[in-house]
């Protein structure tokens, strides 16, 4: 009865295991989908910094309409009191007495001339007890019945302060200031302005975008005219917020109205103040923060273009990972493969791997060497000095110079006879077989070393664990 050597080693088969693939499907979708949430997100934050830059734009550009539109008041004042200067001395001539009454008309024409070119359309002079007396110019028709005495300051109680401007229709004010005589005391006039009037220190206010609000108020705090976007208007609302901003606390006639200047934010609502004259007129702007759908909408091409850009740009992105996570993934799959062959190559052939990296001075032992030369019971990696342990004390001088060789690079390969121990202590011989692996720089990086019975059918091996000897049946 013959007895085969493969017959004492289990009958297996060889199964790769299953690793953990990059380009799993599952996994790329995972990918896909945390690239498109961040192309979105990225999208947001972009969208809140744009909110954010319009928002100060906005708000910038009330700021400087504010500083135009003081300097624009300033010149409409300086206008009105030009006009008062030329035209008083006409006025005065025309209230003197013995004026005749052509001399009269042809002052008071004299004196629309005059008005034709300023913010001014009518002049209306009050007698000693604040009776009018006289009209020059245009008198419109919402004026009628609506003009009287200078009123007096609210907030300087009995000093008795007049107030300069104070509105007498929807879209109308009156001016009031006292034309000097050429003999004789000042007389109380009012200036009655066009519609038009300050209208262009007001609609600077434009500059901060939609939503903005503009006011021109006296020293009292009263709204004398207003101008406002589309659909917008100067409200209660926004008067009261000026108001809460400004202070206008009691006035005094040696002091100024309120503050020069104020810049303020409350929610998404900018207020600019500049006072005019001195403090005797107060000019107003309000503007609202742009909110971010108006902002997308205004720059909604632009971002539709970066959007696409970013989302083409995270699909080409996505394609070249995958497709690089697909090579590698091949790669390890035919790395196994390899290994697989390698392994069952060693097995069929009764021989046993040991893998001996140099960096690390650390061996692996395969399956097969285990089966081999350990009955089954593989040893844990260990460090070269424990597998050169293993080797005959009479074969350690020649095993050791053939791996220096190696390591110095004068020899990439050996072929030799050793003993080893075995786990039960006996010793077999071997043939020992071995090649060197380099790397890119020329420095030998790992040792492969394969180790053979011999003969090669096994039965030294076998004698080793007392097996039975079959007899050569050539001998026989």
């Amino acid at each position: 009865m013959t007895t085969d050597a493969s017959s004492d080693r289990p009958n297996r088969g060889v199964q790769l295991v299953r690793r953990l693939e990059r380009s799993d499907p599952f996994l790329m979708r995972a990918v896909q989908a945390a690239a498109l949430i961040g192309c979105i997100l990225g999208m947001l934050i972009y969208s809140l910094q744009v909110v954010r830059e319009d928002t100060q734009a906005s708000r910038n550009a009330l700021t400087e309409a504010a500083a135009i539109g003081e300097v624009a008041a300033e010149a409409d004042l300086a206008r009105l009191d030009a006009a008062a200067l030329e035209a008083a001395p006409l006025v005065a001539a025309a209230l003197a007495e013995g004026a005749s009454p052509a001399a009269q008309r042809q002052l008071k024409a004299d004196v629309s001339s005059i008005l034709a070119r300023t913010p001014a359309t009518a002049i209306i002079v009050f007698g000693p007890r604040g009776e009018a007396v006289s009209v020059f110019g245009q008198l419109p028709a919402d004026v009628a019945g609506a003009i009287g005495p200078r009123p007096s300051s609210r907030r300087a109680g009995n000093e008795r302060l007049g107030l300069e401007l104070v509105p007498v229709s929807k879209d109308r004010a009156a001016y009031y200031r006292a034309l000097p005589m050429p003999e004789g005391q000042p007389v109380q006039a009012v200036l009655v302005l066009r519609k038009d009037a300050f209208q262009s220190a007001l609609q600077i206010g434009a500059a901060a975008g939609n939503g903005w609000r503009a006011a021109l108020l006296n020293r009292d705090g009263q709204t004398v005219l207003t101008a406002a976007g589309q659909q917008q208007v100067f409200d209660q609302a926004d008067a009261g917020l000026v108001t809460s901003a400004l202070g206008w606390r009691p006035l005094h006639a040696d002091e100024s109205s309120s503050a020069g200047r104020v810049t303020g934010q409350q929610s998404g609502t900018f207020l600019e103040t500049r006072a005019v004259a001195g403090g005797m007129l107060q000019i107003a702007y309000v503007g609202e923060a742009p909110s971010v759908l108006s902002v997308l909408a205004a720059r909604r091409y632009q971002f539709l273009a970066l959007f696409g850009a970013s989302i083409l740009a995270v699909l080409l992105a996505i394609s070249v990972v995958q497709n690089e996570w697909q090579r590698h993934d091949r790669h390890v799959r035919d790395a196994d493969l390899i290994a697989a062959r390698a392994d069952i190559t060693c097995d069929l052939l009764a021989a046993g791997v040991i893998d001996w990296s140099v960096a690390d001075g650390v061996v692996d032992y395969s399956e097969g060497w285990a089966d081999m030369f350990s009955q089954g019971d593989e040893p844990a990696s260990e460090e070269i000095f424990d597998w050169i342990a293993r080797i005959h004390p009479d074969d350690r001088v020649a095993a050791r110079q053939a791996y220096q060789a190696m390591l110095e690079g004068t020899q990439s390969e050996l072929v030799h006879r050793m003993r080893i121990r075995m786990s039960s202590g006996l010793w077999v011989q071997v043939v020992e077989r071995g090649r060197a692996i380099a790397g890119t720089d020329g420095r030998v990086k790992r040792i492969v070393l394969v180790q053979t019975t011999e003969p090669v059918d096994g039965s030294a091996l076998r004698n080793a664990f007392g097996g039975l000897i079959q007899p050569d049946a050539r001998a026989v």
